[in-house]
């Protein structure tokens, strides 16, 4: 048993369940769940396909409602928050990455980093395309800034895809499935990525998968079956073996 500091956590679910209604019949995708998320770590919730791993996700990202339970950021609970102060919540401490980047096409890369910070009407300072060239070079993208996205390879697309969604300084980076299009190399270049941006302190990452080859990169592995959360182990170290903690 490992001792957990709850306040440190920068999402927090407590009883967590959601229900959807499949057309015929309420259908619960997610057990009466509790979890909470501290920076510092790359967290993988693993699974099957139809698991809840991305509902759960989701959840977590305030994108969707839990039908019963609540939903704690950095301790305040904004489970009857409105849809417009979650979404304002969501977007001061999240970043997502997704399966693809899904970057536009007639934009440069550093564009496309920013162009989600002009959508939301915040003005393009000189700070922030300074902060932009700095994550593409931490991403190993450096010279590429002017360059659009069909220039790069697909695994260069994703990491682009990771500097968007680090742009702002989230708190927490919640991925889903990101290495699913990916080649072996190109994977293995985005999750050490990954593993880096976790392992600074101050940044947590969640990465939905259902691929094993993501599972040695985890600092904290959750394993999901039919919307319950089956195991939550550690890894106190590299090659070492998980180590259950609750």
């Amino acid at each position: 048993m490992r001792w957990r500091n709850m306040a440190e956590d920068v999402v927090r679910l407590e009883s967590v369940t959601r229900d959807f209604f499949d057309g015929k019949q309420m259908r619960t995708v997610l057990q009466e769940t509790d979890l909470g998320i501290a920076p510092g770590e790359l967290t993988v919730l693993a699974g099957p396909s139809g698991s809840g791993k991305t509902t759960l996700l989701t959840i977590m990202g305030l994108v969707l409602k839990a039908t019963t339970g609540r939903v704690l950021i950095s301790g305040e609970d904004v489970t009857d928050k409105s849809e417009d102060q979650r979404a304002c919540i969501r977007l001061r401490t999240f970043g997502f990455v997704f399966q693809q980047a899904a970057l536009v096409p007639a934009l440069s890369i550093t564009e496309n980093l920013l162009v989600s910070k002009s959508i939301q009407g915040d003005r393009v300072t000189r700070e922030l395309r300074q902060q932009a060239a700095g994550l593409l070079e931490e991403l190993g993208l450096a010279g590429y800034g002017d360059s659009r996205p069909q220039q790069l390879s697909t695994g260069q697309q994703q990491r682009v895809g990771i500097a968007r969604a680090l742009v702002g300084d989230p708190r927490i980076l919640l991925c889903d499935e990101p290495t699913s299009a990916l080649d072996v190399e190109s994977s293995r270049i985005v999750l050490d990525s990954l593993k880096t941006i976790s392992g600074e302190g101050s940044r947590a990452v969640v990465l939905v998968s259902h691929d094993p080859r993501v599972f040695p990169y985890a600092d904290r592995l959750i394993k999901i079956e039919d919307g319950r959360i089956m195991s939550d182990t550690r890894n106190p170290g590299q090659g070492a073996a998980y180590e259950e903690v609750s």
